[in-house]
C-alpha cells in the first residue's frame, strides 16, 4: 500500500486519527505488485507463461496430476524495503490443479517454491500444457496495516473504520510481505507465530486462478526458512 496515501487515510479519519501511534507501531514492510505492459524478458519478474529454470529441471506433479506455473520473481528488481528479501536470485512458483477441484488450497505442498540464486544458467521451460498468457509484473515499496480486524485482537478503535482502506487510491491487491488479506475468511490464516506472509494474490481470469471462488490466495513461509533462503516448505490458504 502507498505509504503516503495510507499516512493521509489515517491523518484524516476521526476514528483513526487519535491512534495514529498505534497504528504506526504495527505497520510493516510491504512490496506491492503492478502490472506492465511491456514485453517480458525470460528473466524479469512476471506472471504465467513459462519458467526460467535450471537445466535438470523436472516439472512437479502431485497425486491428482501436474503443478502450473504460478509466476516468478527476481528479487534484484525489488528496491528492498527491508533485509528480509533476497537481495538476488530467481524464485519461481508453481501450484497444484486438478480438473475435477479434488486439490485443497490448504493442503501441504499446494504452492512449491525452486530458488535459484544464480539466473545466469538458467533456461526457459516449454511446457506445452502452460497457460499462455503471461504479464511482467513490477515493484514498489509499500507499507501494510492489518486489513482485517482479525488479524489482532488489541484494536483501540472500532476496526469497521478499516473497511474505508479498499476504497484507497494505493490500495494494492497483490504484494509481498506485510499483512495477508482476504475476502472470506474469519481469522488469521498466519499458519503460527514462527510463519510470516509471503506473498498475497488475488483472482485473475486472464491467468485462470480462481482461488476459493474467486478471492484471495496467500502464502506463508517459515521466518527461519526465509533467511536461509529455503522457498521448498510453503503453506497457502484462500477466502
Amino acid at each position: 500500500m502507498n505509504p503516503e496515501i495510507l499516512e493521509n487515510f489515517i491523518n484524516t479519519d476521526e476514528e483513526l486519527s487519535p491512534h495514529k501511534g498505534y497504528l504506526n507501531s504495527i505497520t510493516k514492510p510491504s512490496v506491492d505488485i503492478s502490472f506492465s505492459n511491456d514485453e517480458v524478458k525470460d528473466y524479469e519478474s512476471r506472471f504465467g507463461g513459462n519458467p526460467l529454470v535450471s537445466k535438470d529441471f523436472v516439472w512437479p506433479a502431485h497425486e491428482e496430476g501436474e503443478y502450473r506455473f504460478l509466476g516468478q520473481i527476481n528479487f534484484s528488481e525489488i528496491r528492498q524495503p527491508t533485509a528480509l528479501l533476497p537481495e538476488s536470485g530467481l524464485l519461481s512458483l508453481f501450484y497444484a490443479y486438478d480438473e475435477d477441484g479434488e486439490i485443497f488450497w490448504g493442503d501441504d505442498g499446494y504452492v512449491v517454491g525452486y530458488f535459484y540464486p544464480d539466473i545466469n544458467d538458467l533456461i526457459i521451460y516449454e511446457q506445452t500444457s502452460a497457460n499462455p498468457k503471461t504479464k511482467k509484473i513490477v515493484f514498489s515499496n509499500g507499507i501494510e496495516i492489518p486489513r482485517h480486524e482479525d488479524l489482532r485482537k488489541d484494536w483501540p478503535f472500532d476496526p469497521e473504520a478499516l473497511y474505508d482502506l479498499p476504497e484507497l487510491e494505493g490500495y494494492c491487491e497483490d504484494y509481498m510481505l506485510g499483512y495477508p488479506s482476504f475476502y472470506t475468511l474469519a481469522y488469521d490464516p498466519t499458519p503460527s507465530d514462527e510463519w510470516m506472509s509471503l506473498l498475497t494474490l488475488t483472482s485473475y481470469d486472464e491467468f485462470e486462478w480462481c482461488w476459493h471462488d474467486g478471492d484471495k490466495l496467500m502464502i506463508f513461509i517459515e521466518k527461519e526458512k526465509l533467511k536461509n533462503l529455503d522457498f521448498r516448505n510453503l503453506k497457502t490458504d484462500a477466502g
